[in-house]
């Protein structure tokens, strides 16, 4: 759950006020009280402290969140506290009861909640059955299942706020800012085959066995298929060519790409091959050279 002065300081983040000095004055509040508003959307997995610079996380339901607040400036007040909770059930008709039942809240303090909403005309009501009122406030339902979605996907083998790559049966590959006691692999484990490099977060799997080079390359290519960048691309391309005696015979999707990248073909979300062959050169790799 959100306070009112959390869901504010998203908002403010959002336009600008990105520093604690100034996302001080914004929210009216001493620095001491800014710090610990800004420590709690940590903590909640909503924004993160940099070197004095507070950024938003970039998750789809934060960022529909984000409209809401800004589209409507007073939408803070009813969905601070138990307000977001509430909505997200609402992704279908329910009772009191019901949302009692999925929430764990109290029926006096849901049907408070809803009465202000159904106020602002977020919810409306038919019978003893609550729903989103999506002609006025159709981003809301989008708010609602996408948050919906994110905590019921949050799989019990990955600390919260990770971005997850790949899960499976007995496989989870994921990533964090934070320094966790999970099994490093991926682009965080590169440099131990000859590539140093600093990827800026964290590469984690759930496995308690040593990994070796295929394991570690696999890792890293199910980031490549579900990060839009091409620095991770161009990374995992290198280490492709210089360990290809070890990798070749590893079948998946982003491998085809490489190949027809390394055939100079042009493919969609990557690097000009020689754009990525001067980067290569760093480590000892002639793309052309294969």
């Amino acid at each position: 759950m959100l306070s009112k002065n959390e869901l504010r300081a998203l908002s403010e983040i959002s336009n600008g006020a990105d520093n604690v000095r100034v996302l001080s004055g914004e929210l009216d509040l001493s620095g001491p009280q800014t710090y610990k508003v800004v420590r709690a959307l940590t903590e909640k997995e909503f924004a993160n402290l940099r070197r004095g610079t507070v950024f938003i996380e970039k998750k789809t339901h934060i960022a529909i969140l984000l409209d809401i607040l800004n589209d409507s400036p007073d939408s803070y007040i009813v969905l601070s506290d138990s307000g977001l909770e509430i909505i997200k059930t609402l992704v279908g008709p329910r009772t009191v009861s019901e949302i009692s039942s999925l929430t764990g809240l109290h029926q006096t303090t849901i049907t408070r909640k809803i009465d202000r909403m159904r106020r602002m005309g977020m919810v409306k009501k038919e019978g003893t059955i609550y729903s989103i009122n999506e002609e006025l406030w159709p981003k809301m339902m989008e708010l609602a299942s996408s948050y919906d979605k994110y905590t019921k996907h949050i799989d019990p083998r990955v600390p919260l706020g990770s971005e997850v790559f790949h899960l499976s049966a007995d496989l989870a590959v994921f990533s964090s800012k934070r320094a966790l006691n999970n099994t490093k692999t991926a682009f965080s484990k590169y440099g131990d085959h000859g590539m140093a490099i600093y990827p800026g977060t964290n590469y984690y799997c759930n496995s308690d066995h040593e990994l070796d080079i295929r394991d570690i390359f696999t890792h890293s290519l199910y980031v490549v298929e579900n990060d839009k960048g091409w620095r991770s691309k161009m990374l995992a391309l290198i280490f492709y060519v210089m360990h290809k005696s070890d990798l070749s015979d590893i079948s998946h999707p982003v491998i085809d790409d490489m190949k027809a990248v390394l055939n100079g073909d042009r493919v969609d979300g990557w690097a000009p091959l020689k754009e990525m062959n001067e980067r290569a050169n760093v480590y000892g790799v002639d793309l052309y050279d294969i």
